[in-house]
């Protein structure tokens, strides 16, 4: 296999988060797809609850003899989820976030801390699992 197949790792994990989301809880806040993004800032207003997935830096693991191949890699992601009515909102959406990265073997980190302004609550958490290339389709 070639060593891109990790470039296709946040897609993957970014679409189980999306496809695993419990339908009681989009229910709930009329959530879909617009409320989920793995880009920061952009010029469309925003939805809420909304989940950000940022990638953060991977790192190579499981490096042989020749050295010519990624073998595996220590994927984190941080998970910001923020809401403009109350902070309530915001901890149940990253705790159902985190159950679908923990569904998928990730390690939690960064126990969710939580940020409140006048009119905007988030919670940050991060998570970070090794994936190996032979069970990167598996995450």
């Amino acid at each position: 296999m070639s060593v891109n197949w990790v470039s296709l790792i946040p897609s993957l994990v970014f679409t189980r988060v999306k496809t695993n989301f419990s339908q009681t809880i989009k229910d709930k806040y009329s959530m879909s797809g617009t409320n989920f993004s793995t880009v920061g800032s952009s010029d469309t207003p925003a939805v809420f609850p909304f989940v950000y997935i940022m990638t953060m830096d991977a790192q190579e693991r499981g490096q042989d003899l020749e050295g010519t191949s990624i073998n595996g890699g220590l994927f984190s992601f941080q998970i910001e989820v923020t809401d403009n009515k109350k902070q309530q909102n915001a901890k149940e959406v990253i705790w159902e976030v985190i159950r679908i990265f923990k569904s998928m073997g990730f390690e939690l980190v960064g126990f969710p801390t939580y940020q409140d302004s006048k009119d905007t609550h988030r919670a940050i958490a991060r998570v970070r699992r090794v994936i190996d290339e032979k069970d990167y389709c598996n995450v």
